[in-house]
């Protein structure tokens, strides 16, 4: 199978420190959905489409994100701080 193209809202970025452990620890995630896009977060909820999306917890945030199986993509819809 090959790697699933990842999309990142934008404004989610804003979320994450420029740089340092945090930054990475997130975006190595991100980069490890694009080959593992059947991974599942630590809790699913709702979206404003009604669709069931995945939220995983990486340090101190939480990604959200879901996969589009039929265009082979994952998309994450936000990153927040995991304390809100």
């Amino acid at each position: 199978m090959q790697p699933y193209a990842v999309y990142i809202n934008e404004a989610a970025l804003g979320s994450v420190p420029r740089s340092g452990l945090q930054r990475e620890k997130v975006m190595n995630f991100i980069r490890f959905l694009a080959d593992n896009p059947n991974t599942t977060g630590d809790f699913s909820e709702p979206d404003d489409a009604h669709r069931t999306v995945q939220v995983k917890i990486i340090g101190r945030h939480a990604v959200t994100f879901w996969a589009d199986h039929a265009v082979s993509e994952i998309k994450v819809t936000h990153i927040k701080s995991a304390d809100k």
